[in-house]
């Protein structure tokens, strides 16, 4: 079965994969954003996730944090406390609704997905924050990152 027919017959809408030479941040430290997709006005978000295809490394770099959020909360979909993707940390594989979109972090209530009901559509992405080193001095690194985004308006 392709990777393709069993993303769309788990409900996978959407899938972005970001490798270590999409990155263009050069400075030291300093994290870069990464547009992944449009969320429709009127949409429900009800699940993101990624998977660490490779490992993400550099000939200096030690740490590479992973969030997935929008304009209302950079961390809201995945990452309420960071994923790390980096080979010489304890690099975590894969991870499904992390972020306070899927979880209120005070009672453990897990939510079934976050209605983007603004004036208009948003844009998913993705933070890549490294501790040190630019992130154009990474020379390995992949991860699939995937959404079910449901317009609501189109919905049957």
């Amino acid at each position: 079965m392709s990777v393709l027919t069993q993303s769309a017959q788990l409900g996978w809408t959407h899938s972005k994969t970001i490798k270590f030479s999409d990155f263009t941040e050069t400075v030291s430290g300093t994290e870069e954003v990464i547009s992944l997709f449009t969320v429709p006005k009127d949409s429900i978000v009800e699940k993101v996730a990624y998977f660490l295809v490779t490992a993400f490394d550099g000939a200096s770099s030690t740490n590479l944090a992973l969030e997935v959020g929008d304009s209302a909360d950079d961390d809201g979909y995945l990452g309420t406390t960071p994923h790390e993707i980096h080979l010489d940390a304890t690099e975590v594989s894969s991870a499904c609704n992390t972020g306070a979109y899927f979880n209120d972090l005070t009672t453990g209530n897990v939510v079934n997905g976050k209605v983007w009901d603004g004036a208009s559509d948003t844009t998913m992405t993705a933070t890549f924050n490294p501790t040190a080193d630019s992130l154009t001095d990474f020379d390995a690194g992949e991860i699939r990152i995937m959404a079910q985004i449901i317009d609501l308006s189109t919905a049957i």
